[in-house]
């Protein structure tokens, strides 16, 4: 009798242990400039709170109680820094690393973000949506699909947004930001090549009211530039944009760039120390976002002589051989 009792006693913390061991958890690991922090966890698609956790000695855990597995967002001040989706076993991220690996669907998704990367790096917006696209339906039955279901709605067509969105998981569907994305792409629509460019309010340098149409000069070509002081991309492609201004500045091309999402004093610096020398809009923040519904900047656009936008989302590249092929 007393050995029927031990073996059960034994048996019931194995299976104790099992059960925990499948569990998900995630173990968090931060430099020092993180500790005393909180880490929040939230549904990606909805930022519905899922955990929160302070960082103490470098370390956080997270505990999650199963059910059926959720892609999140990993979230440090406010700005999110990895991301993991709570599946059963045990998964490492640190503050160097932007998605959480040791589990199957964690390893996964790291692999696909890298190479989506690599894709980033080459400035190659077809290739890129190729990829999400392919990624998405490769995942349709994982909650991967909820991320690149997002990155596919953020930059495709309104047409292909509507056609994604008809066939999607219901938790993708109905989820405030593939709503907020495909609202985002009708605002695309509404500005696509052929539509005349809508104007909206900035300021110049000196604070003084601006609009975009004060330096678009009808009978010009107008490269616009949304950028903003924050974004290495942004600061990376200036030089190319000086190489533009120069040659075509007495081809009837001018440039204007415009500051957005950022503090007027931060883009004047950034003029100042990156030697812009083409007019900026300032302070326009979010409007030109809610206008022509792009989701990552540096965005150009193309307006021609007439007030028509030619082109949008293009590499400099990309518009410099369009004026190449008007100007033959």
């Amino acid at each position: 009798m007393r050995k029927s009792i031990i073996i059960a006693s034994l048996t019931a913390a194995m299976l104790s242990v099992a059960s925990c061991d499948k569990q998900p958890k995630l173990d968090m690991s931060f430099s020092d400039k993180f500790e005393g922090q909180s880490v929040e966890l939230i549904n990606f698609l909805d930022s519905t709170a899922i955990a929160s956790v302070v960082v103490t000695d470098g370390k956080a855990l997270i505990d999650s109680t199963g059910g059926e597995p959720v892609f999140t967002a990993l979230l440090i001040d406010g700005r999110t820094r990895a991301f993991y989706v709570t599946e059963p076993g045990q998964a490492f991220v640190n503050d160097s690393t932007n998605s959480a690996t040791g589990t199957p669907l964690n390893d996964r998704f790291a692999g696909l973000l890298s190479k989506l990367d690599s894709i980033e790096n080459l400035d190659d917006m077809p290739a890129y949506l190729d990829f999400v696209r392919n990624a998405y339906n490769e995942n349709k039955d994982n909650p991967l699909s909820s991320y690149f279901g997002i990155e596919w709605i953020k930059y495709a067509d309104l047409a292909q947004v509507d056609s994604l969105l008809a066939t999607a998981p219901e938790a993708l569907k109905n989820s405030p930001k593939a709503r907020h994305y495909r609202n985002f792409a009708q605002l695309r629509d509404n500005t696509s090549p052929g539509k005349q460019y809508i104007d909206f309010d900035g300021e110049t340098a000196d604070g003084k009211p601006a609009k975009l149409s004060t330096y678009v000069t009808p009978g010009k070509y107008t490269i616009v530039d949304f950028w903003a002081s924050w974004c290495p991309y942004c600061i990376k492609e200036i030089p190319q944009l000086a190489a533009l201004e120069e040659k075509w500045k007495d081809k009837g091309v001018e440039i204007v760039g415009v500051a957005v999402r950022d503090v007027p004093d931060d883009s004047k610096a950034a003029v100042k120390k990156h030697n812009i020398t083409w007019p900026v809009v300032y302070n326009t923040q979010r409007r030109p976002y809610d206008i022509y519904g792009f989701s990552g900047i540096p965005h150009h656009m193309l307006i021609g002589p007439d007030g028509k936008i030619i082109s949008r989302g293009e590499t400099l590249s990309q518009i410099e051989q369009r004026l190449n092929n008007i100007a033959e």
